[in-house]
């Protein structure tokens, strides 16, 4: 039975309000800390019109400088010099929309019903958010990934696989996640061999890969990107959260994940009743396994279950509401006034969290204070910053060239893993200091307020110059005397908390770049 059309007005409303609601969601967007860093190399590198081989900002940094990311560096450039915060929002949500309209587009190629494909896509959207709430280099490789698939998977003539080395030639330049694409590529084009696909598609696809492969050479660095990758790339990152298992980040992520492996497990249910396509299930399972010890893998996963098995989980889906027609169960449809409340109230919701989110890259709670900014120039303070390892850029940004900073986000691209872990010895195993620091010789060190060595700092006479609900700069002992010694202008003088005024700062809404 067809439904009437106010019916079909009400749903109509529905989902363009439940739409609004997505873009909402898409547009929120939070400042990872390295997005200082990716905004100032990419000034830096359009400015030069080169590409920096070493991190003059840093006076630890023992390696030639390696950035797999220098195009989305600089692509974020722009977007921050044209827009500011809102420009990075409105870039973001660009990329992020083009994925989902290739999603889309596959699944329309695929013939999903509508009602299934809006469900399928609300689940992407909260599948790759995690890679999505952030602008960094990382959403180019979701939407290179959807991109990929969407040429695997669609049916035509081979001719259309030969725009397949172009992708990972701009994907070696943007992030390292082609690495993940050529995975990918390669598991989908040995899995080709058993099948009926003609061989004529079977050796286009080991020659695209071959030229995918040629492709990824085209990058500043030469083989020099592949040497850094094979020594950086694994499994192994425990420093990094979104390098995890999903296990250990708690239980909204695992939660997602089994968001994600319900309806897989049904798609792939579904196909194995009939003539299953092998190469799409391992890729999907695959993936599942993948994403499970690395949570970063969690958005190529969601898209890999809509774009792979969309199709058979809204054939299992439409199966499932035709039984429960023939059933006689009846289908119950909102009144139309309601429809009107309940859209309404979500478009205006959703318009004004859009507003909102649009205007303002949000800077988290692990953000420093920011009277640290105004006490480290109005001191013109100067030399080597012993520095918490995620304030890093933050301080290149603010305070170079004046401080160099002993460590940043960019990690193994200028970073030895020795340098690494004394860095991680210093701020967690207090006896470490001594030697960190006669081998660093730090004229000023910025870390956490909690950390396990600032107590032993304090007591080997480090001034602290400030000192806050979440951090404290500490300088030489043999420096200058600071007449407030051990407390900050910020810092209530009898109780130690932080007074009224900082507190109200620390709550209030901050965005990129701050202070």
């Amino acid at each position: 039975m067809m439904p009437r059309p106010r019916a079909r007005g009400a749903q109509t409303l529905i989902r363009a309000a439940l739409a609004v609601v997505l873009f909402a969601l898409i547009s929120h967007t939070l400042a990872d800390p390295d997005l200082w860093g990716h905004v100032w190399f990419g000034g830096e590198t359009l400015s030069a019109w080169s590409i920096p081989r070493s991190h003059a900002n840093s006076f630890t940094a023992d390696r030639p400088w390696i950035n797999h990311g220098w195009l989305a560096d600089c692509v974020i450039y722009v977007a921050y010099a044209i827009g500011g915060g809102p420009g990075l929002v409105v870039l973001k949500m660009a990329v992020v929309l083009l994925m989902l309209t290739i999603v889309w587009n596959a699944l329309n190629r695929e013939q999903v019903d509508a009602t299934s494909r809006d469900l399928l896509i609300a689940l992407v959207i909260i599948g790759t958010f995690q890679q999505a709430h952030h602008v960094r280099p990382q959403v180019f490789s979701v939407a290179l990934f959807a991109f990929m698939l969407a040429i695997l998977i669609r049916d035509g003539p081979v001719s259309r696989l030969l725009l397949i080395p172009p992708v990972f030639a701009l994907w070696v330049n943007l992030h390292g996640g082609w690495i993940v694409g050529g995975g990918v590529l390669t598991m989908w084009s040995l899995l080709t061999l058993p099948t009926s696909v003609s061989t004529g598609e079977k050796g286009a696809l080991f020659l695209v890969g071959a030229l995918a492969l040629v492709g990824t050479l085209a990058n500043p660095y030469g083989w020099g990107m592949w040497e850094f990758l094979r020594t950086t790339v694994g499994f192994g990152r425990a420093e990094i959260t979104d390098w995890q298992p999903l296990y250990r980040l708690g239980t909204a992520y695992v939660a997602v994940w089994v968001l994600l492996v319900v309806p897989a497990a049904v798609g792939i249910l579904h196909a194995w009743r009939g003539r299953p396509e092998w190469r799409r299930l391992v890729v999907v399972m695959a993936l599942a396994v993948a994403s499970l010890q690395v949570s970063r893998l969690l958005a190529f996963f969601a898209i890999a279950v809509v774009m792979l098995l969309g199709r058979d989980i809204a054939r299992s889906l439409s199966a499932r509401r035709t039984a429960s027609t023939a059933a006689g169960t009846p289908q119950r449809r909102p009144a139309a006034v309601l429809a009107v409340v309940v859209a309404a109230v979500l478009i205006m919701g959703g318009a004004v969290a859009l507003a909102s989110n649009v205007s303002c890259v949000r800077m988290g709670e692990e953000s420093p204070e920011p009277d640290i900014v105004a006490l480290v120039k109005q001191r013109q303070l100067q030399g080597r910053l012993a520095v918490w390892f995620d304030w890093g850029e933050y301080a290149t940004w603010y305070f170079a060239p004046g401080l160099r900073v002993s460590i940043d986000g960019w990690r193994e691209t200028a970073y030895s893993d020795e340098v690494m872990q004394k860095h991680l010895n210093f701020y967690y195993l207090p006896a470490s200091r001594e030697a960190f620091l006669t081998e660093m010789r730090p004229d000023h060190i910025w870390l956490l307020a909690d950390l396990p060595v600032v107590s032993s700092l304090l007591e080997d006479g480090w001034q602290p110059l400030y000192r806050g609900p979440r951090s404290v700069w500490l300088s030489r002992p043999d420096g200058a005397s600071d007449p407030d010694l051990g407390v900050s202008a910020n810092v209530d003088r009898t109780s130690g908390t932080p007074a009224p005024a900082l507190v109200e700062r620390l709550v209030a809404r901050r965005c990129f770049p701050g202070p």
